[in-house]
């Protein structure tokens, strides 16, 4: 059997929502715009982990805290990813074997989406404790927040 977590009578509508790539000065008209558009569901932090990890032991939710908030009063339901669609410069410096190798053998640098290699020991662990501290910081007191779903996003 299986559980309903959309309680609503249509299909929802929305997509990706990535203010943290933005100033914050424009999320207000975001939501105006959102709600023109009749807009009632956005997937957050997908990109997010440099902002989420700025290093190695450093873990950082305010800005994501402020999002979450905003979209919250505004009646927004959210599915929320892991961020490990796109690893931190550091970790890419001092883990250079996380980067993707493609089919001919070229090593790929640093830059862009998606570009870590699943097959690495270190891509995965830093990737698992990432979405373990965000299910940790979701669980403490946040559990008022309309979240419709939790998506990892992987390196594939």
């Amino acid at each position: 059997m299986y559980e309903k977590i959309w309680n609503q009578n249509k299909i929802a509508f929305g997509g990706d929502y990535n203010p943290e790539q933005w100033d914050e000065a424009t999320w207000e008209e975001d939501m105006h715009l959102f709600r023109l558009a009749h807009i009632d569901t956005v997937t957050l932090n997908v990109f997010s982990w440099a902002m989420l990890q700025p290093d190695e032991s450093t873990y950082d939710f305010t800005k994501l805290d402020r999002i979450m908030e905003l979209v919250k009063k505004n009646g927004l339901k959210v599915v929320l990813a892991t961020s490990t669609g796109a690893h931190p410069a550091w970790m890419a410096h001092r883990y250079p074997e996380i980067l993707r190798t493609e089919f001919n053998g070229m090593k790929r640098k640093f830059g862009g989406r998606h570009n870590s290699c699943p097959n690495s020991p270190v891509y995965r662990m830093y990737s698992a404790r990432l979405a373990e501290k965000l299910a940790d910081y979701m669980a403490r007191d946040r559990l008022e927040y309309e979240l419709t779903a939790f998506a990892s996003v992987s390196a594939s």
